[in-house]
């Protein structure tokens, strides 16, 4: 039932179990878990209103989609105690998130960090690489978007081909010696991707130097910061220089049916 359905408990059942751990541990902040938390701004609303009623407020983070972050959803959230809000952004290209099935545009992806950083919310963005027939102009795509929206921190994988979903089907025959995702961290790819292993891990390593460098100019540190800017673009430039020396022979191979 992935994807299909979800499951909501009343707002009052989470708050009162929000109000003990609070009295009974005095936690410092909290993770919701849920993949997406609240969906409902009535919801968020009541559980807000139930936290201070009991005085109860205790800074959270949370994972959410940026089509459900209204103006109103990101008061709310703000209202109820969030501090950080993590969003499957995925992607800075239109044309993948279409593939993906996401559902979600663009410019909705904007809005929410917009949205949620006028409310105090630190947002972190999950951007996904490898999805089948990812191209160059895709992931600098994904770069122009973190470079525009400055989320707080950013969270990178590989895409990875869930059992039972089009998507795996798609690359099942296709499959490498990894099978499992035991650890997401080593961006190891499971089926011919555009590029090599290598190649996703180097736009991994330069996708969290864009947040470092953003922070260096937020910190002020104008000196600092031309001098890390200067020295980014040129890895860039320098990886795109080279990104056919990465292309993967065996993922043309794969798409045409002769792999």
């Amino acid at each position: 039932i992935w994807g299909s359905r979800y499951l909501q408990r009343p707002a009052a059942d989470v708050a009162a179990e929000l109000v003990h751990l609070k009295r009974a541990f005095a936690p410092d902040h909290l993770w919701f878990a849920d993949d997406i938390f609240g969906f409902k701004v009535d919801w968020v609303l009541e559980f807000a209103a139930a936290l201070r009623a009991a005085d109860a407020i205790v800074p959270f983070t949370i994972q959410t989609r940026a089509d459900l972050v209204s103006p109103r959803m990101a008061a709310a959230l703000r209202e109820a105690g969030c501090r950080e809000a993590w969003i499957g952004a995925e992607s800075g290209s239109q044309r993948i998130l279409d593939a993906m099935r996401k559902g979600v545009e663009v410019a909705e992806i904007i809005s929410a960090r917009e949205r949620l950083g006028a409310h105090g919310i630190r947002v972190g963005f999950f951007i996904q690489l490898g999805y089948l027939g990812e191209q160059l102009p895709d992931l600098l795509a994904t770069r122009e978007l973190i470079d525009a929206t400055r989320p707080d921190e950013v969270g990178v994988s590989v895409a990875y081909p869930l059992p039972g979903t089009p998507f795996y089907e798609q690359v099942k025959n296709g499959l490498g010696a990894k099978t499992h995702w035991r650890d997401s961290g080593d961006l190891t790819m499971m089926f011919h991707g555009t590029y090599t292993t290598e190649f996703y891990r180097a736009v991994r390593d330069l996708l969290h130097a864009e947040i470092g460098v953003q922070k260096l100019g937020v910190a002020g540190s104008a000196p600092s910061y031309r001098q890390a800017r200067i020295e980014l673009d040129r890895r860039w430039d320098s990886l795109v220089g080279r990104e056919r020396e990465y292309r993967n022979a065996a993922a043309a191979l794969t798409r045409t049916g002769h792999g």
